[in-house]
């Protein structure tokens, strides 16, 4: 209080005392009411103010009174105004009489400093009271022996003499006791004067001989029993809980409330009190006993109760690049489905009003590094996010860690006000200060190990510890001078450590915990729970999944939008990065006249593959971290069981669109720069659909460990098998024997994304740009011919002569070689005249050792010319009908510079390299009975082993799959797709997190 403060309301004290003369009574009020605000000396210094001001004749009073009433209003809060009030109605009181002039004097000081008449008009009624009748108003509450009064709330104590007169102010929620009895009662420890009011604060307890305690709780549950839609029973027996170590975190603890109350929870390090929380809220399944709210177990009911439970966990659940505002109107979006935006907007405006941060609602909440707020308003609008649907009962775990005093107590006045409102309140609470304290209604302490120890009144907790060990001062729960309470006395006493013979202390305790639980289980009796199976109305309507997945979307997208280094980083990352590599790769030969040219740069095949792993990188670092970031709210929407689809399908959606516009801009500078003509789309589409499969796998991971570093670390085990088996790196021919074939890309490559990439670029490019377009299937038939004529018939020929030369050998290892080549030339002969569809050939089923003989040698020998003369043939017309091509395509008289531009443009000679192989020396290879083809794999045609087979070797132009063939290009866009589709489910069903957690 300042000195020119003080001063006015001695005025003000003055005008009011001097209205009828002032009397000593009413000096010695004064003198009472600055001696417990000032030192004596001070005090003697205001009371001769005082007589001064009352001595001096009658100046302007009406314009005194307003400037006082000015001053008072820009210093003093509301509750404070109404003491004061309070004391000029105690004032004029004193004298036995209040005069007609006194009463309007005071109405019109109210009226100056804003207090209602209603209000001032109760504390008249509760100062003058005389008798019961005096306060039998709905604005009272009496306490006495027997109730006599209709109106008034009521309480009954036995043995009380006399009544406690309770008056409650509801605008500020303010209280204020006066007794008239002869019973000696202590208010938090000090004497209850007789006939004088007082202010009955948070926390306070009325005590006396003879008489049951009278807890705060007790007298605020009576004005609010008919406030709440329907009353809270909560009901938690016999609560045990062992972690899956084996390890026991809760023992047989207890608590039985009912709504209105402020409950805390506390314990040394270790004791439980997270754990118990989160059993009692339904986290966590309890071992044994049962968690019930009005006769539903929250556990094996969990629907039954659905909207009434509200969780706000000790860390942040804000989304950081969101404002104030957006924070809590996407969160009341996903609660009111129900609600028009105009009804969700004054909701907002409403709670951000009580939570007082109507000042902050644009401001963005800004992470703790980089503070926007401060730290109790981050926790004030954690708070918000559950006030906005207003659950029943909420659990608040360590609501004032890393807070200022002062913050703590505006949180915990936050959270008491909600529990006078009806609400049921737990808080796990850390080194509470003395206020705070006693702003509990009930307490719970645990013990190392889970063992339950005091359950009761916060005050009577000291004295219950104090008791057992018999100390002196026993009988005193605060101090009696300043009515302080320090809770810390609690644990010194229960963690008091033996003293050795050397005076010095040691690590054992005078009391163990088992030991106290004993005592507890001894000394305090657990209430029985009242009945009551009505629970209360459910105001939230969630949403149908389609709005929710609207409402993550924009929540979600509006959140990244804000972050504009997120932004600005993953937008400049694949132009960049495209820059660097295709400047990198863009090679020519500086003596050359023509300069760059797209068909002489052998690096595009890298460029290719790099493009690949970098759309893969991209894909992978945009989402790693998606989940992970969101556990902390997910675990808090757990309690509006809102769509896990809607959630998961709006992430996706989301990174399907950074991953479109990433690969898009990387596509177009990429290709720009390497002069890639007529593709973009085809490009495209393969990097694409490679960065949605890498934002799946991300998704994954991010959801399946919990922590940030670990999934970073992941990364390039999850990039480097896709690096090394996309066969580019390293062959696939060249792989370890244990994992390679030669018939086809191997198992380990298959489900590597990378290759089904990379093929499918590299096949597109080679046989579906303009160019290749042309010659493509003349190129196709000329090959297959080749093949046939220079490789495969010259090896059947071979081994045929082997077979007749080496027929009358007696040795059995040359039989074992002829009849294993029988078998080769049988199988081979077999599939080309099936594909050739020739059936002329009747001896196949002879090719073999016993029947083989010169005869049918001669007999394939010819068909073998046959085949020699068709393939020949093949070749022959598909050459001519090239040069043809060829000549319609060339203008002579530019010396064919149209056809050469075409190809410098569109072809490349390294892409064209690689997919015929031409440069591997093996053009033919022998696995079993049948020969592989090696060379030209980009002409082959699909061979399938059976009616699902889709495996073949890398490069080859369509794939086979239940009776259908398709181009290699959408083939393998489509494997891409399916892959991602298994991550979507392996997402949803949570499969890597359920591994990871096993």
């Amino acid at each position: 209080m300042s000195e020119q403060l003080l001063q006015a309301i001695i005025r003000l004290f003055a005008l009011v005392a001097k209205e009828d003369s002032v009397t000593e009574q009413e000096r010695k009020n004064i003198e009472g009411f600055l001696l417990g605000h000032l030192s004596e000396e001070m005090a003697e210094k205001y009371l001769t103010l005082f007589d001064q001001l009352s001595a001096l004749q009658d100046s302007n009073e009406s314009q005194e009174i307003t400037e006082i009433c000015a001053q008072i209003n820009r210093e003093l809060k509301q509750a404070q105004k109404l003491v004061l009030i309070l004391q000029l109605i105690e004032l004029i009181q004193s004298d036995g009489d209040i005069s007609p002039k006194e009463r309007e004097l005071v109405f019109t000081i109210s009226e100056g400093i804003k207090i209602t008449p209603h209000d001032t008009e109760k504390i008249f009624q509760l100062v003058g009271a005389r008798t019961v009748s005096d306060l039998d108003d709905s604005s009272f509450l009496v306490i006495q022996d027997t109730p006599s009064v209709r109106s008034a709330h009521s309480l009954e104590v036995k043995h009380l003499s006399g009544f406690i007169g309770i008056l409650r102010l509801t605008d500020v929620e303010t209280y204020f006791i006066r007794y008239e009895g002869d019973t000696a009662l202590y208010l938090n420890g000090i004497p209850l004067k007789n006939k004088q009011v007082s202010i009955y604060s948070t926390g306070s307890s009325i005590k006396g001989e003879n008489i049951r305690p009278i807890y705060y709780s007790d007298v605020i549950s009576r004005f609010k029993v008919d406030e709440s839609d329907g009353k809270i029973n909560f009901v938690a027996r016999k609560i045990s809980y062992t972690f899956k170590t084996g390890t026991i975190g809760l023992r047989n603890v207890n608590v039985v409330e009912e709504g209105g109350k402020l409950i805390g929870l506390m314990g040394a390090s270790g004791s439980g009190k997270s754990t118990l929380l989160n059993v009692l809220n339904g986290n966590e399944t309890p071992t044994e006993g049962y968690v019930h709210i009005n006769g539903y177990d929250i556990h094996k009911e969990p629907h039954r109760v659905e909207g009434l439970i509200g969780y706000v966990p000790q860390d942040d659940l804000l989304m950081e690049d969101l404002t104030v505002g957006q924070n809590l109107y996407y969160a009341a979006k996903l609660c009111f489905g129900q609600y028009s935006e105009e009804e969700l907007n004054e909701l907002v405006l409403k709670t951000l009003s009580s939570l007082g941060l109507s000042e902050t609602k644009d401001l963005k909440v800004g992470s703790p590094l980089e503070k926007t707020i401060s730290g109790g308003q981050r926790k004030r609008v954690n708070i918000g996010l559950e006030l906005l649907r207003e659950p029943s009962v909420l659990f608040v775990d360590e609501p004032t860690s890393g807070l200022s005093s002062r913050d703590s107590e505006n949180i915990m006045d936050l959270l008491k006000e909600l529990s006078l409102k009806g609400k049921l309140i737990f808080v796990v609470i850390h080194q509470p200060s003395s206020d705070i304290f006693k702003m509990f209604d009930k307490l719970v302490i645990l013990d190392v190990g889970g063992y339950q120890i005091y359950y009761g009144n916060p005050v009577d907790g000291v004295l219950y510890f104090k008791d057992i060990i018999e100390m002196v001062d026993r009988d005193k729960g605060a101090c009696l001078a300043c009515g302080n309470v320090n809770p810390e006395q609690i644990f010194n006493i229960i963690e008091t450590k033996v003293v050795n013979e050397y005076g010095r202390l040691t690590d054992e305790r005078r009391i163990s915990p088992k030991r106290w639980n004993k005592y507890f289980e001894e000394k305090i009796e657990i209430p029985s729970p009242a009945e009551n199976s009505r629970l209360p109305e459910i105001h939230q309507q969630i949403p149908n999944k389609v709005k929710q997945l609207k409402v993550f979307i924009a929540r979600d997208l509006l959140s990244k939008l804000s972050n504009k280094q997120y932004l600005l980083i993953n937008l400049l990352e694949a132009p960049v990065l495209a820059f660097i590599l295709a400047y990198i790769v863009r090679y020519f030969q500086t003596d050359s006249l023509l300069g760059y040219q797209f068909s002489k740069n052998m690096n595009i095949p890298a460029f290719f593959f790099m493009s690949i792993i970098v759309a893969l990188f991209m894909g992978l670092t945009v989402s790693a971290e998606e989940i992970i970031k969101d556990r902390k709210i997910l675990k808090r929407e757990a309690f509006l069981h809102l769509s896990k689809g809607s959630y998961l399908f709006s992430k996706i959606l989301i990174m399907f669109g950074f991953s479109a516009v990433q690969t898009f801009c990387y596509v177009l500078i990429g290709d720009f720069i390497l002069e890639i003509d007529g593709m973009n789309a085809s490009y495209w589409l393969v990097l694409f659909s490679i960065s949605c499969f890498a934002n799946l796998m991300g998704l994954n991971i991010s959801s399946a460990f919990n922590s940030a570093v670990t999934i970073y670390i992941l990364i390039p085990i999850l990039l480097i098998p896709q690096l090394m088996l996309s066969g580019v790196v390293v062959k696939f021919d060249n792989l370890n024997p244990h994992i390679s074939s030669k018939s086809a890309v191997p198992l380990v490559g298959e489900v590597m994304a990378s290759r089904w990439a990379f093929e499918a670029l590299m096949v597109s490019q080679f046989k579906d740009n303009a160019y290749g377009k042309l010659f493509y299937p003349l190129d196709k038939a000329m090959a297959n011919a080749e093949y046939k004529t220079v490789y495969w018939l010259p090896k059947i020929e071979s081994e045929l002569s082997f077979c007749l030369q080496s027929l009358r050998s007696e040795d059995d290892l040359v039989k074992q070689q002829i009849e294993h080549k029988l078998a080769l030339i049988q199988n081979e002969l077999r599939k080309e005249l099936d594909y050739i569809n020739y059936d002329k050939f009747t001896k196949l089923d002879e090719i073999k050792y016993g029947t083989f003989n010169g005869v049918l040698a001669e007999d394939i020998s010819e068909l073998l010319g046959s085949l020699k003369r068709y393939y020949n043939n093949i070749f022959n017309k598909a050459s001519t009908a090239k040069d043809q091509l060829i000549f319609s395509l060339t203008d002579a008289s530019e010396s064919g510079n149209e056809l050469d531009l075409l190809k410098n443009t569109f072809y490349n000679e390294s892409i064209a390299e690689i997919v015929k192989n031409t440069n591997d020396p093996k053009r033919i290879l022998e696995e079993k009975d049948e020969l592989i083809q090696k060379v030209y794999p980009i002409y082959m045609n699909a061979n399938p082993a059976h009616f699902a087979d889709f495996r073949a070797q890398i490069y080859v132009p369509e794939k086979h799959f239940a009776g259908l063939y398709m181009d290699t290009y959408y083939f393998n866009i489509l494997v891409i797709w399916l892959m991602t589709l298994f991550l979507t489910l392996a997402l949803y069903q949570d499969w890597l997190r359920k591994i990871v957690n096993r």
